[in-house]
């Protein structure tokens, strides 16, 4: 009987020595799948605050030792993305298993001015009025309006002149509009009078090329004068 016993012992210790030496170590981190793409691109409004909240697409976490793990996931930043303003939002979904390997993935969300490939400055600008031949400008794209821009020295009128155009896009041919009347200044008893949106319009718009035309009436106080800005870079 005693005999017995000790072989008993025997067989479970040498049990319990091949079951521990046949186990491994949970060293695989989980993995989250994002629903959807993992780079979205959003135009700004066309009127500011217009566009709707931005919403996850979704996603899914999995480990092949603890099974969906989806419940676990913690996301960081969806709350920050504000899709009625210009910007690049990055949201991070993180996740561990029980062994505490962790997985982690990245969704990022681009909101832009349609238009952005006209911002910069304008060093080669021309103009068909009186007061100016060759002179600069600064093209500035607005946060929140999609395909308008801020143009700073319109005409060479002064740094401290700046005027709005919306651009109908970057194509060649694309009609360019601006807000006239005797309300908008261009410095003294100057003023903007009118915009011709059938002469206005992009001439290039790529990437290695930007130029644009605005046909325009002015007044200097006394007189109406019908000019032409061009501008290249």
């Amino acid at each position: 009987m005693r005999k017995n016993l000790k072989f008993g012992i025997l067989a479970f210790a040498i049990v319990s020595v091949i079951v521990t030496g046949c186990s491994k170590d949970d060293s695989s981190a989980p993995t989250i799948s994002l629903t959807g793409s993992t780079d979205e691109t959003v135009s700004l409004p066309t009127v500011a605050g217009n566009n709707a909240a931005w919403t996850d697409a979704g996603f899914t976490a999995t480990d092949d030792e603890d099974g969906t793990l989806t419940s676990s996931v913690i996301v960081s930043g969806a709350s920050d993305v504000n899709l009625n303003r210009k910007g690049i939002y990055t949201v991070t979904y993180s996740v561990s298993d029980k062994a505490g390997n962790s997985g982690s993935a990245t969704r990022t969300i681009r909101v832009v001015n349609d238009v952005e490939v006209f911002a910069g400055a304008y060093n080669n600008c021309t103009d068909t009025s009186s007061i100016v031949n060759n002179y600069n400008a600064t093209i500035i794209t607005s946060d929140t309006v999609n395909n308008l821009v801020k143009i700073n020295n319109f005409g060479a009128f002064g740094n401290t002149v700046n005027l709005y155009a919306t651009f109908a896009g970057s194509a060649t041919g694309s009609t360019i509009t601006m807000p006239a009347g005797p309300s908008v200044s261009l410095g003294g008893t100057a003023y903007f009078s009118a915009q011709y949106p059938a002469n206005s319009f992009v001439v290039t718009g790529t990437s290695s090329s930007q130029s644009f035309t605005v046909n325009y009436q002015w007044n200097d106080g006394a007189a109406f004068e019908v000019a032409t800005s061009y501008f290249i870079r």
